[in-house]
């Protein structure tokens, strides 16, 4: 995947994506390139009729990645405070030295 298809969504307080190759089918393989750049384990999957999700374990910290395929976006969620704190950091981290 090119990494000109990660586009970042300009927030404050997340870490979100447009990806234009986002779709229903393809879900797992568009986003393994994300979640290798996060060096990020899988624990659980799940897809919808509209939605993809990932629980993801980052260094210790559960997050969830989740991916809408009609809005063609990827954004991840805490799951608690020390959440918000990891995608704060991420989020820095990504604008700083965008790995995708």
């Amino acid at each position: 995947m090119a990494p000109s298809n990660w586009q970042l969504i300009a927030s404050d307080n997340t870490l979100a994506f447009y990806q234009p190759q986002l779709d229903a089918d393809n879900g797992k393989e568009v986003c393994q390139p994300l979640l290798q750049a996060l060096e990020a384990s899988v624990l659980e999957w799940q897809q919808d009729a509209d939605m993809m999700t990932w629980l993801i374990d980052f260094e210790g910290t559960r997050l969830m990645l989740k991916a809408a395929h009609y809005t063609q976006s990827v954004w991840l969620e805490e799951l608690d405070e020390e959440g918000d704190e990891v995608i704060a950091f991420l989020r820095r981290w990504w604008t700083r030295h965008p790995p995708l």
